[in-house]
């Protein structure tokens, strides 16, 4: 009997100061709204319980509710800016080195663009999602090269290196300015375009242009879904624009002299010169074709991309194993 009346005794005292506890807290809630002082003080508890609650209504994703999905935009900013990085380093890289051109690059500047080069496709080679028109959307439009090891190329831009500043150096015979190569996706077309010029006889940038017009049509290569390849097949080489300076343009048609019909159709003849050299025959077998049958064009192999995104073009031709590294020419598509 002691027992029980003890327990009970304790059981009564605790309900008895919980009972205190909560008419003290009520009377606090009263005293607080009486005087205007606003809600009172909250436990820490019921600070997280409500702004938990404040989470869910304003739609903020809670723990329980996250999924792989919930940081998808997070994962694609950091991707961007990866990528922004490893294409940044490999334009750096291929700054100085004067396009690959034979002589003028070291081996620890070649080192740098390879390494910056495969950081760049193993990059893209890792993105899940393929786009399924690339060429239109990529691949399409005017690409300007800043570096290739192609030695039919990297031997012609030994003329694109200025000469040394001595008075006694004479100036090269031909100066080679920029190489664009244009893609015309719906028309299935590859426009070559290098701009040259000749000191003193014509303008001293883009005194002529050389372009060679190509046809192209998709490879299917399954076993290597990373890279897309193209078979081109040149059909003519076309020499056009040309600007001559003001020096031959004087010596043509004086000023001080009355210009005559024949110094009038000189210079137009010059203007408006264009010759075109169909790629057949014997043309087409000088260009790497196999062409025995006077049909057109003249095939020169495949044409692989590793990387194409809208700003960087990563190319290789099978024929001479030099790889080609283009930027978008972003102001021929305003």
């Amino acid at each position: 009997c002691s027992y029980h009346l003890t327990t009970t005794s304790r059981a009564m005292s605790l309900s008895l100061s919980s009972a205190n506890t909560y008419s003290s807290t009520a009377q606090n809630i009263a005293l607080c709204a009486a005087a205007g002082g606003g809600r009172p003080k909250t436990t820490p508890t019921l600070t997280l319980f409500r702004r938990y609650s404040q989470r869910r209504r304003r739609g903020f994703p809670t723990r329980s509710s996250l999924t792989s999905d919930t940081f998808s935009d997070v994962n694609d900013d950091e991707r961007k800016r990866k990528r922004a990085v490893l294409k940044e380093k490999l334009i750096e890289s291929c700054r100085g080195t004067y396009r690959g051109a034979v002589g003028f690059s070291n081996d620890r500047e070649r080192e740098d663009i390879r390494n910056a080069k495969e950081a760049l496709e193993t990059f893209g080679a890792e993105e899940k999602e393929e786009e399924k028109d690339w060429m239109r959307n990529r691949l399409n439009g005017r690409w300007k090269l800043i570096y290739t090891t192609a030695l039919d190329v990297t031997g012609l831009l030994v003329f694109s290196v200025p000469p040394p500043p001595l008075p006694f150096f004479p100036p090269p015979p031909i100066v080679v300015g920029d190489i664009f190569q244009e893609f015309k996706t719906d028309a299935k077309e590859i426009v070559n375009e290098i701009r040259a010029s000749v000191p003193w006889v014509l303008e001293e940038k883009d005194g002529v242009i050389l372009r060679v017009n190509a046809t192209y049509k998709e490879v299917d290569d399954s076993s290597n879904n990373s890279k897309k390849a193209l078979e081109l097949v040149f059909q003519e080489a076309v020499v056009s624009d040309v600007r001559i300076s003001e020096l031959t343009e004087t010596l043509l048609a004086p000023a001080i002299l009355p210009r005559s019909e024949l110094n009038q159709r000189a210079l137009l003849f010059l203007r408006d010169f264009e010759v075109r050299f169909p790629l057949f025959g014997r043309a087409a077998r000088a260009m790497g074709g196999s062409d025995e049958n006077g049909v057109s064009g003249a095939a020169v192999g495949r044409y692989e991309f590793s990387y194409c995104d809208e700003d960087v073009l990563i190319g290789k031709a099978t024929g001479s194993q030099g790889i080609f590294i283009f930027t978008k020419d972003h102001q021929s598509q305003m």
